[in-house]
């Protein structure tokens, strides 16, 4: 699994690409996508106020607008007045879908993020969509520490002095942790200067400082945190899904195949749909990656219909590993 799973690209709404952008799913909240502020000024270049993304290659698109309360101006990058505080200045934007937004595919949905931590020379990767390549081309990097035109962002170096690096066209992408499974900054700029092949990203700690709901969204990594469920409370979970239209319809059989199937070959079948529903909610639970996915699939689905959000809640109560932490 990577991030392509859960990036879109960010367009104009006359089909311009600009950048690439995030899906995040803080808790309580609908499904977000986190990008750049140079990313969404180069989108909307008219009146309008909403632009578009979508998922390359998998026929799913929608509008989105930027919100107030998740925005930070890009820095100058050729220039610096003497003095200057440049800490709300990070380039940083936050976008909300259109309300009717579809479906998404089978197997994409909201990625899970972590914090970067300090830059000791960690190896990621990156999805951008540079000129000729709009379905993506992968770039691999190291972390290489602080700095940049803003005091929050971090410097990647490229690993080798051939294959794809970081330039125009990955503003907002993933930038992955492949070691740890998960996204811990976005890319924000690229040296000007093509030989130095070097860019810098905005780590998600810093993120999370510009926009405090994105904290529910980060995941812990290495051994689960607590233990698993009781069956009293698996039931409670599994009638909480039922009360859901979209997963009730089918006893949840598209639920279940929205899940990844290292989840989905542990789910027993039963008649009965409580009793799939249930078995459902434990292979998520015993599974490591199993409560974000779930959690995932049923804001898909159900979107912010009270009887969705009430399942989060109540997952992200009984699960420790759940996209909240």
């Amino acid at each position: 699994m990577g991030p392509e799973r859960g990036q879109v690209r960010a367009l104009s709404p006359d089909g311009a690409l600009c950048g690439a952008g995030i899906l995040v799913a803080p808790r309580g909240t609908t499904t977000h996508v986190l990008t750049c502020a140079h990313v969404v000024t180069a989108a909307l270049r008219g009146p309008r106020d909403e632009l578009v993304v979508d998922l390359p290659g998998r026929g799913w698109s929608t509008t989105a607008r930027p919100l107030a309360e998740g925005w930070s101006p890009a820095p100058l990058l050729n220039r610096s007045d003497p003095g200057a505080a440049l800490t709300n200045s990070a380039d940083f934007a936050v976008l909300a879908l259109g309300a009717r937004h579809p479906h998404f595919p089978r197997g994409c949905g909201p990625l899970p993020l972590a914090a970067c931590g300090t830059p000791d020379g960690q190896r990621v990767a990156v999805i951008g969509y540079p000129r000729g390549a709009s379905s993506g081309l992968i770039a691999t990097a190291r972390l290489t520490g602080g700095g940049g035109p803003c005091p929050d962002w971090v410097q990647l170096n490229a690993l080798r002095m051939t294959g794809a690096m970081v330039e125009r066209g990955y503003s907002g992408a993933a930038v992955w942790d492949p070691l740890r499974h998960r996204v811990i900054g976005l890319i924000t700029a690229a040296h000007t200067d093509r030989t130095a092949k070097t860019a810098w990203m905005l780590p998600v700690e810093a993120a999370v400082r510009l926009w405090p709901p994105l904290a529910s969204a980060l995941r812990p990594t290495g051994s689960r945190p607590c233990t698993p469920p009781e069956l009293e409370q698996q039931y409670e979970l599994a009638d909480a899904l039922l009360d859901v239209p979209q997963i009730d319809h089918d006893s949840g059989r598209t639920l279940r195949a929205e899940l990844p199937p290292g989840v989905r070959r542990n789910i027993r079948d039963h008649v009965f749909p409580r009793q799939q529903l249930q078995a459902v909610v434990k292979a998520c639970t015993d599974h490591q990656d199993g409560c974000p996915a779930l959690r995932a699939a049923v804001l898909n689905l159900g979107g912010d219909s009270v009887s969705a959000q009430r399942a989060v809640e109540i997952l992200d109560h009984i699960c420790c590993t759940g996209e909240g932490g």
